[in-house]
C-alpha cells in the first residue's frame, strides 16, 4: 500500500481544492460566450466522470469499462422521468441517480466476482447493450435522434447558460470533497488494501465483496450524475452518450491525469476537453495528431499531470530546504557542582 513519508499540514491538503473553486469561479470572467460556457460545463461533467472510474479503478483496483452503459442510462431516465412521467427536473435528478443505482447493485453482485480483464470484458459487454438498446428500443428512447429534454427553469424564465455553469461547478466541488473525503478515511484505506492484495486486506478483517460492491455502486452513480449533467448542458439525450468514445474520453482523462490521485481527474479533463478546440486548425489530420500527442505524452510523461506537478514540487521543496539556514542546536548549560 502506498503510504506519504510525511503528513501534509491541513492547509497543503486542501490547498488543490480551494484553486480549483476559485479558478472555476473565476474563469466566466474571462470566457462569456455560450459555447466557451458550454466546453467549461463539460470539463467538469468529464471530471465528475473520471471521477467515479478514479475511486473504482484507481483507488480500487476494480477495471470495469462499463461507465457509458451508466453515463446514458441516468441521462435517459432523467430525459424519460420529465417527459413521460411529468417530474419536475429537481426530482427527475435524484430518482435517475437512483434507478442507476440499483442497476449498478443488480450486475455489481454476479460481476464483481470476476477479476482483471474478465471484469473489464463483461463490464464492456454491459455498455454494448445499453447502447443497443438505445438505438433499437425507438418507441421508448426516440432511437438513433434521441430525445429533446425541456430547459430547466426558474420561476417561468430558463436558466441561462452562466447559472448552470455554475450549479455543474458546485456539483463537482461536491463530488471531489466526497472524493477526498473517501480516500482518506477508512473506506479508502480499505480500497487500498483490495487493490494491493485483496487476500491480506481479508486477513485484516476487510469485507472485499462488500467494498468492491459499495465502490462499483458509487462508481456507477457518478457516472450516472455526469450523463445528466451532459444532457442538460446538451438539452438531449442519444445513444452516442452510451457508445465508444465516451469510455474512451474517460481512460484518456485517466492516462492523462493519473490513476489514484486526488486531483488527477480534473488535470486530465481539461487537457480531453480543451486539446480537439486547438487540433481543428489540422483538418482531417486532427485525429491522428491528436494520437501522437497522446504517444508522446505517455512516453515522456507516464506518470501524468499529477506526476509531473508532484516532482515538480519535491525539486521545489528540495531546493527551499536546501537554500535555507540549518537549525542550530540548543544550548545546554552545565550547572557547577552537579555530580561531583
Amino acid at each position: 500500500m502506498r503510504q506519504a513519508s510525511t503528513q501534509p499540514s491541513a492547509w497543503h491538503a486542501r490547498a488543490p481544492f480551494v484553486l480549483f473553486l476559485v479558478v472555476a469561479v473565476a474563469t466566466p470572467m474571462f470566457f462569456t460566450t455560450g459555447f466557451q460556457l458550454r466546453l467549461l460545463s463539460l470539463i467538469c461533467i468529464y471530471a465528475v466522470l473520471s471521477m467515479g472510474f478514479n475511486l473504482l479503478y484507481g483507488y480500487a483496483g476494480q477495471i470495469a469499462m462499463g461507465h457509458q452503459g451508466f453515463f446514458a442510462i441516468a441521462a435517459y431516465a432523467y430525459a424519460l422521468l420529465q417527459l413521460k412521467a411529468g417530474f419536475p427536473p429537481l426530482v427527475a435528478l435524484p430518482a435517475s441517480l437512483v434507478i442507476c443505482a440499483l442497476v449498478a447493485l443488480v450486475i455489481g453482485v454476479p460481476l464483481l466476482r470476476l477479476r482483471t480483464h474478465y471484469l473489464a470484458m463483461a463490464t464492456l459487454c454491459f455498455g454494448l447493450v445499453i447502447s443497443g438498446v438505445a438505438n433499437r428500443w425507438i418507441d421508448v428512447t426516440g432511437g438513433t435522434g434521441g430525445l429533446l429534454i425541456p430547459s430547466i427553469t426558474i420561476g417561468e424564465k430558463p436558466m441561462d447558460r452562466l447559472t448552470l455553469y455554475y450549479v455543474i461547478v458546485a456539483a463537482t466541488a461536491l463530488v471531489l470533497a466526497l472524493q477526498n473525503f473517501i480516500v482518506s478515511g477508512h473506506l479508502g484505506r480499505s480500497l487500498q488494501a483490495i487493490r494491493d492484495d485483496d487476500k491480506a486486506a481479508a486477513a485484516l478483517g476487510v469485507n472485499v465483496a462488500v467494498q468492491k460492491l459499495r465502490v462499483f455502486v458509487l462508481s456507477a452513480v457518478l457516472a450516472g450524475l455526469a450523463g445528466v449533467g451532459f444532457a442538460v448542458v446538451s438539452r438531449q439525450v442519444s445513444p452516442s452518450m452510451g457508445e465508444f468514445p465516451i469510455l474512451v474520453s474517460m481512460l484518456t482523462i485517466a492516462v492523462v491525469g493519473e490513476l489514484g490521485t486526488r486531483y488527477g481527474p480534473i488535470l486530465g479533463s481539461i487537457v480531453v476537453v480543451m486539446a480537439p478546440q486547438f487540433l481543428t486548425r489540422f483538418g482531417e489530420l486532427e485525429t491522428l495528431v491528436y494520437g501522437l500527442c497522446l504517444l508522446l505524452f505517455l512516453i515522456f510523461m507516464p506518470h501524468g499531470l499529477s506526476g509531473m506537478f508532484r516532482s515538480l514540487t519535491a525539486k521545489q521543496s528540495a531546493r527551499f530546504a536546501r537554500r535555507s539556514p540549518p537549525r542550530l542546536p540548543a544550548r545546554h548549560t552545565v550547572k557547577k557542582g552537579v555530580g561531583r
